[in-house]
């Protein structure tokens, strides 16, 4: 066997230009399934990281009736029981955002527009989705202010400035007619046209006084640092609390169509990646097609001076392992720094389809993920699927007629 490795290894560097030919078909192919992969999985995982942060987060503990019915009589009551539940779990627990939020009509002098009135603590809301990074007039509200800040759509529409009052009526707990009269303090800019013509946030403590609803939420928003854990810690979760009052929902559970949407994704990348590999190994087996019939006469001369055909054939395989592994890790290094410097330099999307994806509620840039599965799965395929072609040459020396091939 040493004396086969020998042989092998002096082969791929007797004739160096057509090792390097071979290598580079590898080292291609193996860049540019890393970098259309780890495309694909960047743009989910962005469009992930846009749902949980913007709107629901990874988990939320509410009212068992409030997905059904999100009215605010369905409201859930945020006492020792829940507070209890999260403070033990505070190990997988990275912080909690409470809301309170609903439907209601805003007025300011003779014009009206239905908006959705969010009651928030900004710090949380802060370090959740970056909101206050948004403002653009004005401040956001903080300890004992009592003022509301507007979306910039929304302000535009009633033809608001700061310093002005907008009155805000709606429905409350049970029943409770919701009406209230808040100076604008600021005014907040949303890329999503739907949340820019109709959001209006104020002091979490103010929106239960409006509401009617003292010691109320709608949902308590729990964010992780592992996504990993959220069905495990959602069931944990839920052993503490009374299944006949409280619910814990992941955000799967609270965008089911979302969901859905991601299932048929995934089946159209998986699609997409077979017809990747289909490309990429009629490349590679092209290249080894034309190596291959540079060496036939080569093979030929070997066998008619008493090589053995097993023999010639582990040397052949074993040049293809060796070319297959200089050719992944080579191209795992370099689509890494390719990879890299687009995971930290976003593409950037305008037109339609940057509208598109706006009106999603996903930021208009091309991610990339850095995830190590990305590089260590693609090289895995990428060896295989040059190991499997190189065994071509090995049935082809089984096959191989000595005497006609070393006349050529």
């Amino acid at each position: 066997m040493k004396i086969l490795l020998i042989l092998a290894w002096r082969n791929l560097w007797r004739k160096k230009r057509r090792t390097f030919i071979t290598i580079s078909s590898v080292l291609f192919a193996t860049v540019l399934a890393i970098t259309l992969m780890s495309m694909l999985s960047g743009m989910q995982e962005q469009m992930v990281s846009s749902i949980v942060r913007n709107t629901t987060g990874y988990l939320q503990i509410q009212d068992v009736m409030y997905h059904d019915e999100p009215s605010m009589d369905h409201a859930l009551e945020y006492g020792d029981e829940v507070k209890k539940a999260v403070e033990q779990h505070r190990d997988y627990i990275e912080y909690t955002v409470p809301r309170i939020q609903g439907f209601s009509l805003a007025a300011k002098d003779m014009g009206s527009r239905g908006v959705m009135v969010k009651g928030i603590d900004p710090e949380m809301e802060d370090r959740m989705n970056g909101l206050s990074s948004n403002m653009v007039k004005g401040d956001m509200f903080g300890d004992g202010d009592e003022f509301a800040v507007i979306a910039e759509g929304l302000a535009g529409l009633l033809e608001t400035e700061i310093g002005d009052s907008l009155v805000l009526l709606g429905q409350g707990f049970q029943g409770m007619t919701a009406v209230g009269t808040y100076r604008i303090g600021g005014i907040i800019s949303f890329p999503v046209p739907e949340q820019n013509n109709t959001m209006v946030y104020l002091p979490l403590d103010q929106a239960q006084y409006f509401f009617a609803a003292p010691d109320r939420l709608t949902g308590l928003i729990i964010m992780v640092a592992e996504e990993e854990i959220v069905p495990e810690l959602a069931e944990k979760l839920q052993e503490e609390l009374d299944k006949e009052w409280y619910t814990v929902r992941t955000w799967e559970e609270l965008m089911p169509d979302m969901l859905e949407a991601f299932k048929a994704r995934e089946a159209q990348v998986a699609i997409f990646a077979w017809v990747l590999y289909i490309v990429v190994g009629f490349g590679i087996f092209g290249t080894i097609m034309t190596m291959l019939f540079e060496r036939l006469r080569e093979f030929g001369i070997l066998l008619s001076i008493g090589l053995k055909r097993m023999q010639l054939a582990a040397i052949c395989l074993i040049e293809t392992i060796l070319i297959g592994f200089a050719g992944v890790l080579a191209g795992v290094a370099a689509g890494f720094a390719i990879v890299y410097n687009l995971y930290i330099n976003p593409v950037r999307l305008s037109g339609e389809l940057g509208e598109v994806m706006l009106d999603m509620g996903i930021e208009p840039v091309i991610s990339f993920s850095i995830a190590p599965g990305v590089f260590l799965y693609q090289g895995l395929v990428i060896f295989v699927l040059a190991l499997i072609i190189g065994l071509y040459p090995v049935r082809k020396v089984f096959r191989l007629d000595m005497v006609s091939s070393s006349r050529k």
